[in-house]
C-alpha cells in the first residue's frame, strides 16, 4: 500500500512539474541558454591586456582618458571609431577593466544575434534559425571577434538594428522622427567600424530609391544618408587599422579552426577555406532571390561583396552568418513527406549540425588551452616585452643616485596597444623620410621604436635606421613579430 501511495505522489509531481514547465514562456528558456552561452565563453576569454584589437585599443583608452580626466596623447591618435559610443557605460562604470569590456561585447553579439533570430523567425524559418544561431553562436571564430573586442559584434547590431528600423519607420513614417535620426545615426556608426559598414547605408539608399513610400521622404533619406557618409569618411580619414586585400581563404578557414597563431597557413586550412568559400557560393546561388528580397539580407550580401576587397575575419563572420541563416533552410525543406521518416527529412541537416558543433567545440577547447598556457601573438609577445621587461627597457638606471625618472615616449606600429600595455605615452611611427637625418631628427623626444620591419610600410623606416651611424640607435630586442630600437640621447659636450 505504502508503495503504491509512493507511485501515486510521484506521478502527480511529475504532472505538476510537467504543466509548471509548459506555463513558462519560452523566451526564458532562450534567456536561460544565452546566459549558460555567456558563463562558458567567458571562460574561453584572455583576461590580460594582449590580444585585443588596435581600434578597440584606442576606443578604449580615449573613453577612460575623458572618463578619470586623464591626458593623453591617445588625442593625438585621430578620432577613433564609434566603438567608443558603445564603450562609454562600461567606460565610466569600470575604468581600466578590459575584461568589462570583453563582457560588455559579449552581450553585444547576443543581442545581434538574437536580433537575427527574431528577424529570420518573422520571415518562417524558425526553425533553421534556431540552429543557425546555436551554431553562430559556439562558432570559434565568433569566440576569437568577442575575445579581441573585434568590430564584428557591432557590425551585426548595426545591420539588424537597422533593418528593425527600416520595417517600424515605414510602418509609421514621420519626417525628422526619432526613426529617421536613428537610422542615419547607425550609418555613421557602420561606416566608422569597418568597410563593411557602407553596405548599410548603400542598402538603405538602394531601397528608398527603388521603393519609396513617399517623394519627400525619399529626398530627406538621399540628403541626409549622402551628408553623413562623406562627413564620416572626412572625420575619420578612412579605416587606419584596417588590413587590405587579406587572403579570404585563409580568413574563412578560420570559421572551423579558430584564428590562426602564424602567418602559415597549413593544407587542413587551404581545403577547409576553399570548401566554405565553395558553400558560400552554393547558397548565395540557391538563396539570392531571398537575400536581395530581405533587408537584411541584401544588407549581409552587399556587405560580402564590398569586404571581398578586405577579407579579415570580420568578412568570413558576415559569411558565416549568410551560410548558417540561409543555407541552413536549403536543409529543412517547409514541406514535410513524413511517409520518409524524420531522419528521411531531418537527417542530412542533424548530420550537418552534430558535424559542425563537435568541429566547432573542438576548436573552442583548443582556444581555452592555448588561453591557460598564456600564449600571445608574435605582435603580442613584442609588446609584452617592452611592457615588462623594464630592467632593460623601460626607465632604466644604472648609476647609484639615480634621478627622477622621466616619461618613456614609445613611437609604435601599434599605439593603442603599446599605450594600454606599457602604460607610457605611445605614438604613431614617424612618416616616411629621406634620410636618416631627417628621420633622427623626427625621432627627437622618443625613447623607443616598436614595429614590424617585414611589413612592406615599415621598409623605408628600417632601411634609414640601419643606415644611421653607430651610437645613435641601438637594436635591444629582435623577435618574430618585430624589433625594438632605442633610440640614443646625444652626450652632452660638458663646459670647462
Amino acid at each position: 500500500m505504502l508503495s503504491l501511495e509512493l507511485v501515486v505522489f510521484l506521478l502527480v509531481t511529475k504532472i505538476k512539474m510537467n504543466n509548471w514547465f509548459l506555463r513558462i514562456p519560452q523566451k526564458y528558456f532562450a534567456y536561460f541558454a544565452l546566459s549558460l552561452w555567456g558563463a562558458l565563453s567567458y571562460m574561453l576569454l584572455n583576461k590580460t591586456l594582449y590580444g585585443i584589437d588596435e581600434g578597440a585599443a584606442r576606443a578604449l583608452l580615449l573613453v577612460w582618458s575623458v572618463a578619470d580626466d586623464v591626458v593623453s596623447p591617445i588625442v593625438t591618435l585621430g578620432l577613433p571609431d564609434f566603438r567608443a559610443i558603445f564603450f562609454v557605460p562600461v567606460g565610466y562604470l569600470w575604468v581600466g577593466n578590459i575584461v568589462a569590456a570583453k563582457i560588455f561585447s559579449m552581450l553585444v553579439m547576443s543581442c545581434a544575434v538574437w536580433a537575427i533570430y527574431r528577424w529570420r523567425q518573422r520571415s518562417g524559418d524558425s526553425e533553421s534559425a534556431l540552429l543557425a544561431t546555436g551554431l553562430l553562436l559556439i562558432s570559434p571564430l565568433l569566440i576569437d571577434q568577442i575575445d579581441t573586442i573585434s568590430v564584428a559584434p557591432y557590425l551585426l547590431i548595426t545591420f539588424a538594428l537597422g533593418a528593425w528600423l527600416e520595417q517600424n519607420y515605414r510602418d509609421a513614417p514621420h519626417a525628422f522622427g526619432g526613426m529617421y535620426f536613428s537610422q542615419i545615426f547607425l550609418c555613421m556608426v557602420s561606416v566608422t567600424l569597418h568597410p563593411i559598414g557602407l553596405a548599410y547605408p548603400l542598402v538603405l539608399l538602394w531601397t528608398w530609391y527603388r521603393n519609396p513610400s513617399d517623394a519627400k521622404h525619399k529626398n530627406y533619406f538621399f540628403g541626409g544618408i549622402t551628408f553623413v557618409v562623406i562627413f564620416t569618411l572626412l572625420l575619420t580619414l578612412g579605416w587606419n587599422h584596417t588590413e587590405w586585400f587579406t587572403n579570404p581563404i585563409r580568413s574563412l578557414s578560420s570559421l572551423l579552426s579558430g584564428s590562426p597563431g602564424t602567418e602559415d597557413s597549413g593544407v587542413f586550412r587551404w581545403i577547409s577555406g576553399i570548401g566554405v568559400f565553395v558553400i558560400l557560393l552554393l547558397v548565395i546561388w540557391k538563396q539570392a532571390g531571398k537575400l536581395w528580397a530581405d533587408f537584411l539580407g541584401r544588407t549581409l550580401l552587399a556587405a560580402l561583396v564590398i569586404g571581398i576587397s578586405v577579407g579579415d575575419e570580420t568578412w568570413s563572420i558576415i559569411a558565416l552568418t549568410i551560410c548558417l541563416y540561409w543555407g541552413l533552410p536549403l536543409l529543412l525543406p517547409t514541406r514535410t513527406n513524413w511517409s520518409s521518416g524524420f531522419w528521411g527529412q531531418r537527417g542530412l541537416a542533424m548530420l550537418l549540425l552534430f558535424i559542425l558543433s563537435t568541429t566547432f567545440m573542438l576548436a573552442d577547447k583548443a582556444h581555452y588551452q592555448t588561453v591557460q598556457a598564456g600564449y600571445l601573438s608574435p605582435r603580442d609577445s613584442l609588446i609584452k616585452a617592452l611592457a615588462e621587461d623594464s630592467g632593460n627597457f623601460l626607465n632604466e638606471e644604472t648609476s647609484q643616485n639615480p634621478p627622477a625618472k622621466k616619461p618613456v615616449r614609445v613611437a609604435s606600429q601599434w599605439p593603442g596597444l603599446t599605450m594600454l600595455a606599457c602604460r607610457c605615452d605611445a605614438l604613431p611611427l614617424p612618416p616616411t623620410a629621406k634620410d636618416s637625418e631627417a628621420l633622427i631628427a623626427m625621432l627627437r623626444g622618443v625613447n623607443y621604436l616598436i614595429f614590424d620591419p617585414r611589413d612592406p610600410v615599415n621598409s623605408s623606416l628600417s632601411r634609414n635606421l640601419a643606415t644611421m651611424e653607430a651610437g645613435q640607435v641601438e637594436t635591444v630586442a629582435l623577435q618574430p613579430g618585430g624589433v625594438i630600437v632605442e633610440i640614443k640621447s646625444p652626450t652632452p659636450v660638458q663646459k670647462p
